[in-house]
């Protein structure tokens, strides 16, 4: 029998119209409060034993049942959700990329999204983009600016062509080193100078994350540095996943129930048979729908965005 579950996907979860970042998309905390309000009367909370058991185990979970996943590693999940969760008797998933927590170092999804956050002149950012391209034009071997802006300037269901064109070309439009290079030098235009302290305040510790395990939290894998995996060279793609898996076993004290919670959602066939072969057990898209929990279905779960439900 093929049981199914709703997972919502969480990211940014803080006050923000009061906070210095005011224009960064998350949810607010008090929508966050009343969406939990909404799903405590509608469905039931499960845990991730209980998912993990279902796929592999057969367990029969209640009808409506729901997991929250927080992506990420972010402070906000420390400040702000796991209180709330604390006082509600709610377990969810947590999922932070190795790179941000071992290193102090902000990810390049996160500096672009603070670059977004601090300017509505996205022309200045697309202009500072194209001129980079420009000037490294022949070292890397890049198209013309038309070309990458034709090919990845295609709106979806958050973002507008112009912030959907900047994400995509500085997450994987150009070659590695370059793409951080310009994220890099937005960041410090846009947002600090000081990266150690801004990653200090963005993201969990050691110790908040043991805090939260201690309380029954589980935490899994968002890979090394937040990579598009399914784009990724095979050697980039083992060392990903193998430095994912090391810092999971530093935060678990074990690598029993791996889960790859796919940056970006980004994934393929072989990134799955290096997750199997790697003895993780499930892998999280961003498509949306409920999740089929079986062994065939176990690397391509749906989840659904916390904005597909009510605030």
């Amino acid at each position: 029998m093929n049981q199914t579950s709703k997972l919502i996907i969480y990211h940014y979860v803080r006050p923000i119209k009061n906070s210095k970042y005011p224009k960064i998309k998350g949810i607010e905390l008090e929508g966050f409060v009343k969406q939990l309000e909404y799903f405590k009367n509608n469905f039931n909370f499960i845990t991730s034993g209980d998912f993990l058991n279902c796929i592999y185990a057969d367990k029969i979970l209640p009808q409506h049942s729901i997991l929250l996943t927080f992506d990420d590693g972010l402070k906000d999940h420390y400040l702000h959700v796991f209180p709330i969760l604390k006082k509600l008797k709610i377990y969810g998933m947590f999922f932070p990329s190795a790179q941000a927590i071992e290193d102090n170092h902000v990810l390049d999804v996160h500096k672009i999204h603070f670059v977004l956050a601090q300017t509505d002149n996205k022309k200045k950012i697309i202009d500072d983009i194209f001129y980079l391209i420009n000037e490294y034009r022949d070292q890397y071997n890049l198209n013309t600016t038309k070309s990458y802006y034709d090919s990845l300037a295609v709106p979806n269901r958050f973002d507008d062509k112009d912030t959907i064109f900047i994400k995509r070309i500085l997450q994987h439009g150009l070659p590695r080193n370059l793409r951080s290079m310009i994220v890099n030098s937005l960041f410090k235009e846009f947002v600090t100078n000081d990266e150690k302290s801004f990653a200090k305040d963005l993201y969990l510790s050691y110790e908040e994350i043991h805090e939260m395990r201690e309380y029954g939290m589980y935490f899994g894998s968002h890979g090394y540095s937040h990579e598009w995996l399914g784009t990724i060279s095979p050697s980039e793609l083992n060392f990903e996943i193998e430095e994912s898996r090391k810092f999971y076993s530093r935060i678990n004290g074990n690598n029993d129930h791996m889960i790859m919670c796919y940056p970006y959602g980004s994934y393929s066939a072989e990134v799955i048979q290096k997750l199997k072969e790697s003895e993780y057990k499930v892998g999280l898209t961003i498509e949306v729908g409920d999740a089929v929990l079986n062994k065939l279905n176990a690397f391509t779960l749906k989840r659904y965005d916390t904005n597909d439900f009510q605030q």
